[in-house]
């Protein structure tokens, strides 16, 4: 079972690493692949480019430190030390980055205009957001009570 739960952690480090890469990407040439991509679409035609350019980059760079973040979790699951600080820092990382990007869109939806992309991706960093607060306090619990143990023995 320990060599299936490392072997796991191996792929999910290196699948964080890869999406690291290609977002890197995806931020950087956003302003070329942008037009190509919405070029015969009627809803880039109403909405004002810049806006969308905006709102694409305040929740990119967020999703990055996401992402770093979740690749610094998958070391610690390497190192044998999921209950760390390391580990309390970026679930806490991870819980701001994504109640930003969901106020990002959810200012989308009720002020630019709701389609069901912006719904589904507000929502779905809301539900990020209140999974990795209730995991961080699980965690951070847990390191308390691993400090209580060690000064216990």
């Amino acid at each position: 079972m320990k060599l299936k739960a490392d072997f796991l952690s191996k792929i999910l480090y290196v699948i964080i690493s890869l999406g690291l890469i290609v977002l890197t990407a995806v931020i950087i040439g956003l302003p070329w692949v942008m037009p190509i991509i919405f070029n015969e679409s009627t809803f880039y035609s109403i909405v004002n480019h810049t806006s969308i350019l905006v709102l694409l980059y305040l929740t990119g760079i967020p999703t990055w430190i996401i992402l770093w973040m979740t690749k610094k979790l998958a070391e610690n699951i390497i190192k044998r030390e999921p209950f760390s600080d390391s580990s309390i820092f970026s679930l806490k990382f991870i819980s701001i980055c994504s109640i930003f990007v969901f106020i990002c869109y959810l200012y989308t939806c009720v002020f630019l205009s709701a389609t069901l992309g912006t719904i589904t991706i507000a929502v779905g960093a809301f539900m990020v957001s209140l999974i990795s607060t209730i995991i961080y306090k699980l965690v951070e619990v847990a390191v308390e009570i691993q400090r209580e143990n060690e000064l216990t023995i």
